[in-house]
């Protein structure tokens, strides 16, 4: 074999070499471009919050928990519903943020004037994690208040369901005129408590609370009859029915 074709062969040879490398250099950028992303989508979480005003929100916007940003709005969507569909993004090192306990709420942000923020509060310590892709409800702060009022007041009312309950008990154990008196004295307590009183909490009275009353001021009705002294109730009786008007 001559010089020549020695040189022939060796650039042949490059030439191979270079064409590998270039296929090479394809494929990774390929696995970059393509891949890559692919690959970072996995360490984040995609949630869907449902609003029903977004209040000038929009995408790039950033979601926020106890005073750090922990994700951002990518997407904000108008539906046929008349709402809004709002896409956010977190990182899965703030997973934890995204459980059932948690409430949604649109925001000014803190640090950007002019800007909205999603703020993420957790209710309870404990929460099932939501699952990448998961659809929840946004919250109003003005509706959770209410709702957060009303429990206070439910659960209020049922003490005082109680308190009545054992009152009337008691009351049994007193002659008929102390009954009457002490009987009054609650009724009239409970016209001024029921006075400011919201209407779920005036359904429950009228529910639970009035048919007991009702009932002893029936009992003790009775027992007066039968000593002739009936008329001794009417006041009682009167007392009711302003309690009834409320």
């Amino acid at each position: 074999m001559n010089w020549p074709q020695i040189q022939d062969g060796l650039m042949r040879l490059k030439k191979e070499r270079d064409k590998m490398a270039l296929t090479k250099r394809a494929v990774f950028l390929f696995f970059l471009l393509v891949l890559l992303p692919v690959a970072c989508q996995g360490n984040t979480v995609k949630v869907h919050i449902r609003f029903n005003d977004v209040q000038g929100l929009v995408k790039g916007h950033r979601v926020i928990s106890q005073g750090q940003q922990v994700g951002k709005v990518t997407e904000v969507k108008y539906t046929p519903n008349g709402d809004f569909v709002v896409d956010v993004l977190v990182p899965e090192q703030f997973h934890n943020r995204l459980t059932d306990n948690a409430r949604f709420y649109i925001i000014s942000d803190p640090e950007y004037a002019g800007k909205k923020a999603i703020e993420v509060v957790q209710t309870e310590s404990c929460g099932k994690l939501l699952d990448n892709g998961a659809t929840v409800e946004g919250s109003s702060r003005t509706a959770d208040l209410i709702d957060d009022l009303m429990t206070d007041m439910q659960k209020g009312l049922g003490q005082v369901e109680s308190q009545v309950q054992e009152f009337l008990e008691s009351l049994r154990k007193l002659p008929e005129k102390e009954e009457i008196r002490r009987l009054r004295e609650e009724i009239n307590k409970l016209t001024e408590q029921m006075k400011g009183a919201g209407k779920s909490a005036k359904e429950k009275l009228q529910k639970k609370i009035l048919p007991k009353i009702e009932e002893e001021i029936e009992r003790l009705k009775k027992r007066l009859r039968k000593l002739g002294k009936e008329k001794e109730i009417e006041p009682l009786e009167v007392d009711l029915k302003e309690l009834k008007k409320i």
